[in-house]
């Protein structure tokens, strides 16, 4: 098989990966998304020096109830969106099972890079939570993050492996 078509079968395990992924998130049950918090739940105990307690289908909220930390905070849009142009962005740069273990690599990668972008969005909202533009400021911080991260990997990664030829450098 041709370069081409090895490309085009990554983009579609990258499409379906997502779309598994997604699911997965969506419809996982109260336990699991009780762990899937737990790492923004305890790093926002630690900065604000606080406690939360975790309410089924709810997530970590405050004592006071003034916030909680639930499953659409745990960044798994920005983890898809992250997967999906840090795999398919740079795929073409590698040949063969090297193209599979490229993918695995850019899923941990968006994983962990998710969890820490989602951590520190938390972080900096929880100080607005009781502003009456909460909502605003929270949607702000998440939004920022999420793009300078994005465009930070990617000038990484393209300083990392190259351009592709016709492609301007940054």
């Amino acid at each position: 098989m041709n370069e081409k078509i090895h490309n085009i079968i990554s983009y579609c395990l990258v499409a379906l990966i997502s779309i598994l992924l997604y699911s997965w998130l969506k419809n996982a049950d109260s336990n699991v998304v009780r762990i899937l918090l737990l790492p923004h739940a305890r790093l926002t105990e630690i900065y604000y020096n606080t406690s939360l307690v975790y309410v089924n289908e709810l997530g970590y909220t405050s004592k006071n109830a003034a916030f909680a930390i639930g499953r659409e905070c745990m960044g798994g849009n920005f983890i898809i969106m992250m997967f999906g142009m840090t795999s398919c962005v740079f795929v073409q740069h590698f040949k063969g099972v090297k193209k599979l273990l490229w993918l695995a690599a850019s899923l941990t990668f968006s994983i962990v890079i998710g969890i820490l972008v989602s951590c520190i969005r938390i972080i900096g909202s929880v100080a607005f939570v009781a502003h009456a533009k909460f909502a605003l400021f929270h949607s702000g911080i998440g939004i920022s993050l999420y793009f300078l991260t994005l465009i930070t990997s990617y000038i990484i990664l393209k300083k990392l492996f190259g351009s592709e030829k016709g492609e301007k450098s940054i």
